[in-house]
């Protein structure tokens, strides 16, 4: 019998970290199998059931509905398989591929989903201000991860870092990684990013997939994440084929996302030190899924702009064109 990873999929990708595998279930219905890799870069199983609880806490018609996975157990070949090395994550969605993914291909550009995210960063808002359950409690996986990483300085890309933007910055980022890791907060998605984003074409609801890297923290580790995606795709766009003012217009996104999450947004600083936390994360993860290559050396040698400034330059400038992004 064949298993579900035979099936043929419409898309398929992966790195050392994880593989996606999307299959064809309807005509608007497509499921969407993750399976754990061999990285040690990535968080180890879903939240707690009382956090999946409250995302998946939706009213009938809900605009924006968080989309948690349901786990499936997988045959491993290790004799005693620990258990987040069998779990499959299942996520059903409408569309075979996230904005994000439309976005860099050129099949849309940023403005057409001004509307969806908006509305994305409203029920973000709410999620940030509902009351988080209070045990078990669970920092969000990325973060406490960096936070050890930046103090331990493990192997050759921290020894890396360290040459390129010197001990004291890389100081300043621990202590950014330990005080955001010390704050309870409420839940918050963790991975926050195009990438996570899965519209319905029919009636433009947001899908927006909850991955292991959820838990308790600070809002601006959402609004940080976010920004830091953008200024990301902005880079690889670049560096692709679909780089015209359209193509490159993703502070439009950050404008709606904020206009969406309206008062109470965090402060400004909290969210550029979170955005540079979530970049050197992304840089890591990188060396270890993908390993060394030009983009990440370009990344790496713009650290300490990054850091000097506070995450200024990943923050869109509001109320500007296409490419105005603060430096």
């Amino acid at each position: 019998m064949a298993s579900p990873t035979d099936e043929p999929a419409v898309v398929s990708y992966g790195t050392r970290a994880s593989t996606t595998h999307v299959v064809r279930r309807g005509p608007h219905l497509f499921h969407w199998r993750r399976t754990p890799g061999e990285s040690a870069v990535r968080a180890a199983d879903l939240p707690p059931l009382p956090v999946l609880r409250l995302l998946g806490e939706q009213p009938a018609g809900s605009a924006v509905r968080f989309a948690v996975p349901r786990a499936v157990e997988q045959p491993s070949r290790r004799p005693e398989p620990r258990p987040a090395e069998r779990r499959e994550l299942v996520y059903e969605l409408p569309d075979s591929v996230s904005i994000g993914w439309h976005l860099l291909a050129g099949a849309a550009v940023p403005r057409q989903y001004t509307d969806v995210v908006l509305r994305v960063g409203a029920a973000v808002r709410t999620l940030h201000h509902s009351p988080a359950p209070t045990a078990p409690h669970r920092p969000v996986p990325w973060l406490g991860g960096l936070r050890d990483w930046l103090s331990g300085r493990p192997d050759a890309l921290s020894e890396r870092l360290v040459r390129r933007i010197g001990g004291d910055r890389c100081a300043r980022l621990a202590r950014w990684a330990e005080d955001a890791a010390a704050v309870t907060g409420s839940v918050v998605l963790g991975t926050l990013s195009p990438g996570v984003i899965v519209v319905d074409g029919r009636d433009r609801t947001a899908h927006v997939l909850v991955g292991a890297e959820a838990g308790h923290g600070a809002p601006e580790l959402d609004l940080g994440a976010f920004a830091e995606a953008l200024s990301t795709s902005v880079d690889v766009a670049l560096a692709g084929a679909h780089h015209g003012p359209d193509e490159l217009d993703y502070p439009s996104l950050w404008q709606a996302f904020v206009t969406g999450y309206g008062p109470g947004r965090p402060g400004d600083a909290p969210v550029r030190r979170a955005a540079v936390l979530r970049r050197v994360h992304r840089l890591r993860s990188m060396s270890s899924h993908i390993g060394d290559n030009a983009f990440l050396q370009d990344q790496v040698d713009r650290l300490p702009e990054l850091i000097d400034h506070e995450g200024r330059p990943l923050i869109p400038a509001q109320g500007h064109g296409a490419t105005a992004w603060e430096r």
